[in-house]
C-alpha cells in the first residue's frame, strides 16, 4: 500500500504547524513591545490603587464555575446519545482536552476530547458529535454575545448614517441565537467535513438546546469573572458589566479565529488592549497591566486543573491493585 499521500499530508501539517509557531512568535514579540511601552508608562505614572487579592481569587472561582457549567453541559449532550460519564471523569477529559488550544490549530481540542471519550467506552458518534457540537455552539454563541453586549461600543464606532445598520446587526444576532436549534443541524455536517471528522447526519434537538443554554451561561459567567479580575487588579472597575463581557468575549474570539496562534496568544492581547481603551474601561497603562496579568491568570486557571486531573489519573493507573483481604498484621 502506498504511503505517499499520507506522508505528504503529514509533511504539510508539520510545515503549517511550524509556520504557525513562527508567526505566533512574531506576534508575541510585537505584543510584548506594546506591553513593555504600556508598563513603562505605568511605572512612570503609578496607579493609586492596590490589587485586591480576595476579589482576584473570587474571579478565579467564577471562572472555574463557568468551566464546570461547560463540563455539565457536555455531560448532558452525551446523555442525548445514551452515553454517560461521572462528573469528575468528564471534568478530567474536558480539562485535559482543553489544553489542545495551546497547540497551533484549535481543532486539536476537538480531536483530543473525542479520542479520550472513546477510551471511556463512549460511542464514536457520541464522542465526535458532542465534541464538534460543543465547539460549534461555543463559537457561534460567543460571537452573538459579543455583538449584543458590545452594541454600545459598536454604536460609538459606527458613523451616524450607519446606526440603523448597527441595530439591525444586533437584532439579527439575537434572531440567530433563537434559531440555532434549526440552523446547527445544517452547519454541523459541513464543519465535520472541513475538519475531517464527519458528524452524524442528525443531531438531537435536545443536545443543541443543552449546548446552547450551557454556553450562554458560561459566557455570561466569564464576563463576570473578567470584571471581577479587573476590579481586583486595578482596585476598581469603571463601566458596566456588559462592557467587560464584550471586551472578554471579543478578544477571546479574535484570538480563536487565528488558529495558528496557540490559545490565540498575541491576537487576543492586541484586541483586549484596544477594546479596554475604546470602551473607556482603562487607560493604556491599566489596559497593559490587565492584558498581561489576565493572560497569566487564565492560563494558570486552565493548566493547573488539567495537570492535577492528569496526575491523579496517572497515579491511579500506576498504583497496584490491593487485595482487600490482605490486612497487615
Amino acid at each position: 500500500m502506498s504511503t505517499g499521500p499520507s506522508l505528504e499530508a503529514a509533511q504539510r501539517r508539520r510545515v503549517l504547524r511550524a509556520a504557525g509557531w513562527m508567526l505566533a512568535v512574531v506576534v508575541m514579540v510585537r505584543v510584548g513591545i506594546t506591553l513593555v511601552h504600556g508598563l513603562a508608562d505605568l511605572r512612570a505614572h503609578p496607579l493609586e490603587s492596590h490589587p485586591h487579592w480576595g476579589v482576584i481569587a473570587l474571579s478565579g472561582l467564577v471562572f472555574l464555575l463557568a468551566h464546570a457549567v461547560l463540563v455539565e453541559t457536555w455531560r448532558s449532550v452525551l446523555g442525548c446519545w445514551d452515553a454517560h460519564l461521572p462528573f469528575w471523569t468528564a471534568a478530567r477529559v474536558w480539562s485535559v482536552s482543553n489544553l489542545g488550544r495551546y497547540v497551533p490549530g484549535n481543532v486539536w481540542q476537538i480531536g483530543i476530547m473525542g479520542a479520550m471519550a472513546r477510551q471511556l467506552a463512549v460511542s464514536p458518534i457520541a464522542a465526535s458529535g458532542s465534541a464538534l457540537l460543543g465547539t460549534l455552539v461555543n463559537i457561534i454563541v460567543g460571537f452573538i454575545v459579543a455583538l449584543v453586549s458590545g452594541r454600545a461600543l459598536l454604536a460609538r464606532r459606527v458613523p451616524p448614517q450607519l446606526q440603523g445598520m448597527a441595530v439591525a446587526v444586533v437584532v439579527a444576532a439575537v434572531a440567530t441565537l433563537v434559531l440555532l436549534p434549526f440552523i446547527i443541524p445544517r452547519m454541523a455536517p459541513v464543519l465535520g467535513r472541513l475538519l475531517g471528522r464527519p458528524l452524524v447526519a442528525t443531531l438531537p434537538v435536545r443536545a443543541i438546546v443543552y449546548s446552547l443554554v450551557g454556553n450562554i451561561v458560561a459566557w455570561l459567567a466569564y464576563g463576570a469573572a473578567f470584571q471581577l479580575f479587573v476590579h481586583g487588579v486595578l482596585g476598581s472597575a469603571s463601566g458596566g458589566y456588559t462592557s467587560y463581557l464584550a471586551a472578554y468575549t471579543s478578544s477571546y474570539l479574535i484570538g480563536y479565529i487565528f488558529i495558528f496562534a496557540p490559545a490565540g496568544v498575541g491576537f487576543r492581547e492586541v484586541a483586549m488592549l484596544e477594546i479596554l481603551q475604546l470602551a473607556g474601561l482603562a487607560t493604556l497603562p491599566q489596559a497593559s497591566l490587565v492584558t498581561l496579568t489576565s493572560r497569566l491568570w487564565l492560563t494558570l486557571l486552565e493548566v493547573t486543573p488539567a495537570f492535577f486531573f492528569w496526575a491523579h489519573y496517572r497515579m491511579r493507573r500506576r498504583s497496584p491493585t490491593r487485595d482487600p483481604t490482605d490486612v497487615p498484621t
